[in-house]
């Protein structure tokens, strides 16, 4: 067993492929397969799952092992890192896993993305967007370094920390309700009563999502259900709900972040039901018995310089 054969090992676990693993190595498919066989045969245990072939897994040995093998290329890194005098920070290269749910994944990480290249030119990010529930179980897997999302599951193998806040706005289309909000003062959103909204068709995200999950708890605290509502019509693409609103399909409750655009441009009219708490928060999730790389350290701590843990 040597370094080049655990940063192989990583490298494929990581990216779930032989063939991008050695495109990212720089090296042959061949030589990839050839280590990986050497090192199953030297621990005596199979650590990916072949039966699948577009995908990679980790078997349960391999998952056993990705933590050692992570803790021996750090230690490497840090060795190296010290010898030659390297402050911390300052040469970090290396793939980096993110899983994001949708409203962080695509209306908030990218800016900060940027940021993070800016600091870290060398970390290579990989970003998945998925619903909330297969963040956390991606998390819970391996199969991603640090997860994005807008819910919990109480598992103590999970660490939570606030990444940002959120507020879920009723949008409708435009002038369904009468009279229409004020287009040019979009900030402040007027309320509205929720017995106007059940007249109205719902359109909501697929099971798994946070802000449908979300949105279902704060109804059942005022003794609402989705069937007091005319209709009720699921689409698993929050661009796409957005769309069927502003083209009359119905209405929905969707995260500020994600419809600032549409509110400015008047595509939508927006409010804020009464009667509910609809803030709530984004949180960065990682695996508390996970040993990050030195990359995914360094991405952990930019995220959370000044946030807060929470159990």
């Amino acid at each position: 067993m040597d370094f080049q054969q655990l940063k192989i090992f990583l490298t494929v676990a990581a990216l779930k492929s032989f063939s991008r693993a050695a495109e990212e190595m720089f090296i042959s498919q061949p030589a990839v397969s050839v280590r990986i066989k050497g090192l199953e045969e030297e621990l005596g245990a199979v650590l990916f799952d072949r039966s699948r072939a577009r995908e990679l897994t980790l078997t349960e040995a391999g998952r056993e092992f990705l933590d050692y093998a992570q803790q021996m290329v750090n230690l490497q890194d840090e060795a190296l890192a010290r010898l030659a005098r390297v402050e911390e920070g300052t040469a970090v290269a290396g793939p980096v896993q993110l899983g994001a749910s949708t409203v962080p994944g695509i209306y908030m990480l990218p800016s900060r993305l940027v940021a993070l290249k800016q600091i870290h030119p060398g970390i290579a990010v990989n970003l998945s967007i998925d619903d909330s529930a297969r963040v956390l179980e991606k998390v819970l897997n391996y199969e991603v370094d640090l997860g994005f999302a807008g819910s919990q599951i109480q598992d103590e193998r999970l660490q939570y920390y606030t990444f940002a806040t959120d507020e879920l706005v009723l949008i409708t289309p435009p002038g369904y309700f009468q009279p229409a909000p004020d287009a040019a003062s979009p900030e402040g959103l007027p309320p509205i009563s929720l017995e106007q909204c059940l007249s109205a068709n719902l359109i909501l995200r697929e099971k798994g999502s946070a802000t449908r999950d979300f949105f279902e708890t704060a109804l059942a605290q005022k003794k609402i259900s989705l069937l007091d509502f005319a209709g009720v019509i699921y689409v698993d693409s929050l661009e796409a709900i957005k769309n069927s609103v502003r083209h009359g399909l119905g209405i929905s409750l969707v995260s500020r972040h994600s419809v600032e655009d549409y509110l400015l441009l008047r595509w939508v009219d927006g409010y804020r039901p009464e009667g509910l708490a609809l803030t709530r928060r984004i949180y960065l999730v990682r695996h508390a018995g996970r040993v990050l790389s030195r990359a995914a350290k360094l991405t952990f701590k930019f995220f959370t310089a000044e946030n807060t843990a929470f159990p």
